[in-house]
């Protein structure tokens, strides 16, 4: 059935007009375009394993660990060592450093102090080489070493106890010392209290490497501690996945969705260490929360689930993404869950100032939300980077990898809204956006840094038409500079000119040499384009130049004043060109009866007169300046 105009209903077509225009507009608002920019591979013939990444000036600084002794690690002091590299900008190795004994050591983050310098925050199971002091030699744990910002240590601390501790996250403190959160097995040395089996462990580091406090999250099961933040108003939050049975014993007294699995378990702690409150989220399955932030009406944590019921909705299969927001008492605001058929993993969530948030994790699956994953099968999983709106809902999503694995801990830096930098790594290339091929080759992972950005936005911006002559001499081994105005995110220029058989272009800045073919005549058209790592922008609107023969032109001199008169024999027109801009003065032509029949002042060094309409014949010209008169003959020639 066709429908007329006649059966819709004016009103409804506004609200239509309107609709669509909304959803244009929302379509536009959330268009991005996240291309990587720059990447590089780093590494050894043995494994290793990129962390963290921080920005820092001119460059970032990267950490994690390594079993490599050879390729881009100059040292290893035994099994696994934690690994330091400075890059520039773009991911250059300026200098790198190992750390660590004889046994195995590694980097979970990197963070800043107040001062300028920098915490290592990882694990150690050695008491020797760059590991001062191990009050608890033959077991593993936390470990943590401050470096200035040239990678010398300042000092370097143990803590744990005899049994086993366990590094897996850590944080900056308000007054630049460090938290850091894990689980123990110990019950003695650092250990103040320990509920059995594994508990969540978590201390405070002052700035001068002194243990200021520690506080376990526990049951009589399995607790580990996989976040920790300081929270503006000097308290803190700590989250643990805690097995939890209806009998156990141990500070946790939230009800868990489920007794067996692990629940997500979130305390949030005065600046004395008091429970303020605790909260249990997730279902009937498993559950733990990876990443915290605040905002500015509560707060975002990052989790997993394998759950579909309780606190759970939207589950895709197998572990998916969960990201929960709540107020400050811990109470849900919105929940949403993030993924495909397969697993899902969230290592770091950004805040933007739109109020969106920015995720970044890594994916096993290509359904679902996720689309563009480059793995050969359901265990070849790539990062995956996203963006929710301030509600949870998916507005932007794009896979980055390879046909193998790409993975991610917690290695990502926000250089703004829509450019980041990923410290991940990966066991496979070249292949799809991994451009380096692994050291160690299939299996070992070597270090995968790149930067992202949303190149929609950093597209360089179209310059401005060059300035220059209009009209230029072929004759002579001529040459003529044209210039631009610095374009908004140009990193540098490209010129052109066309036909290319006119000259030749020089000059990848704001201005180029143009060198004209000799006794070449006709019109030339001159462009110029920005170029920064998104690609090349747009090319200018062309500048028009009338390109002349002028072999043999009449040329007058009187003085020091010098006269060029070009082309003579004319069609379209004729330059009088003076040999200094600061020349003024009057041209004035007249025809073969004496009748003035043009008058020109003069413009800068060259001024053309227009003879398109002019009848062919013979002229005359008068060119008077402020200090001498010349004069001569032109001949205007037909079509």
């Amino acid at each position: 059935m066709a429908f007329g105009l006649s059966s819709i209903n004016i009103s409804d077509m506004k609200k239509t007009t309107i609709l669509l225009f909304l959803i244009s507009n929302f379509s536009l608002l959330f268009s991005q375009n996240f291309q990587l920019t720059w990447q590089q591979c780093y590494g050894g013939s043995e494994q290793d394993q990129a962390n963290d990444i921080i920005e820092v000036t001119n460059g970032y600084l990267i950490v994690g660990w390594t079993k490599s002794n050879d390729g881009d690690i100059s040292f290893n002091h035994g099994i696994l060592d934690g690994w330091l590299i400075k890059t520039d900008s773009i991911g250059n190795i300026l200098w790198k450093k190992t750390y660590g004994g004889s046994s195995g050591d590694g980097f979970v983050r990197i963070t800043p102090d107040n001062n300028g310098n920098y915490f290592l925050i990882g694990g150690s199971g050695s008491s020797d080489g760059d590991i001062s002091n191990d009050p608890y030699p033959d077991s593993e744990d936390f470990w943590i070493v401050k470096i200035d910002i040239e990678g010398n240590i300042i000092w370097d601390k143990i803590v744990g106890g005899n049994a086993g501790d366990i590094i897996y996250k850590g944080s900056p403190t308000l007054d630049g010392g460090v938290l850091l959160t894990g689980w123990t097995y110990s019950n003695d040395g650092d250990v103040s209290v320990n509920y059995g089996g594994a508990d969540t462990w978590s201390v405070k580091i002052s700035s001068d490497g002194e243990l200021e406090w520690d506080f376990t999250i526990g049951t009589d099961w399995i607790d580990k501690g996989q976040a920790i933040l300081q929270t503006s108003d000097g308290g803190y939050l700590i989250a643990s996945s805690s097995s939890i049975h209806e009998d156990a014993i141990g500070n946790i007294t939230c009800t868990p969705h489920s007794y067996g699995w692990a629940e997500a378990v979130l305390f949030k702690l005065d600046s004395n260490l008091n429970i303020e409150w605790q909260h249990c989220y997730g279902g009937s399955d498993h559950d733990g929360i990876t990443t915290l932030i605040e905002i500015s009406d509560g707060y975002v944590f990052g989790a997993y689930t394998t759950s579909n019921d309780g606190d759970v909705s939207g589950w895709h299969g197998d572990n998916d993404q969960w990201i929960v927001k709540i107020d400050f008492s811990g109470n849900i605001i919105w929940q949403k869950c993030l993924g495909g058929s397969n697993g899902e993993f969230i290592a770091k969530i950004f805040k933007n100032i739109d109020g969106s948030f920015t995720i970044i994790g890594e994916t096993d699956s290509n359904d679902g939300d996720v689309s563009g994953n480059h793995g050969l099968s359901e265990y070849n999983p790539d990062i995956w980077f996203e963006k929710i709106s301030s509600e949870g809902e998916l507005l932007y999503q794009k896979c980055f990898g390879g046909i193998s694995d790409e993975r991610i801990y917690h290695g990502a830096a926000k250089k703004d809204n829509n450019d980041y930098v990923i410290a991940a790594y990966t066991d496979y290339g070249p292949s799809y956006d991994v451009a380096c091929t692994p050291h160690g080759g299939y299996w070992d992972e070597d270090w995968w840094v790149f930067e992202i950005k949303d190149c929609d936005i950093y597209t360089p911006a179209t310059p401005e038409t060059p300035a220059g002559d209009d009209t230029v001499c072929s004759g002579g081994n001529t040459q003529t500079v044209y210039a631009t105005l610095s374009a908004t995110n140009a990193w540098s220029y490209q010129w052109k000119i066309e036909p290319e058989e006119a000259g030749t272009i020089t000059g990848d800045s704001l201005q180029a040499t143009i060198q004209w073919t000799e006794n070449y005549e006709g019109s030339a058209a001159i462009m110029v384009r920005g170029i920064n790592d998104c690609g090349e922008g747009i090319w200018s609107q062309p500048r028009f130049v009338q390109v002349v023969n002028c072999l043999g032109i009449a040329e007058q001199q009187a003085g020091d004043i010098r006269l060029k008169v070009y082309p003579n024999p004319a069609r379209e027109f004729v330059v009088f060109e003076l040999n200094k801009a600061s020349r003024t003065g009057t041209i004035v032509i007249y025809n073969s009866t004496g009748t003035e029949t043009a008058r020109l002042q003069t413009t800068g060094n060259r001024t053309t007169w227009h003879t398109g309409n002019i009848k062919p014949g013979l002229f005359f010209y008068r060119v008077e300046t402020e200090e001498k008169v010349l004069s001569g003959k032109i001949v205007i020639s037909g079509g």
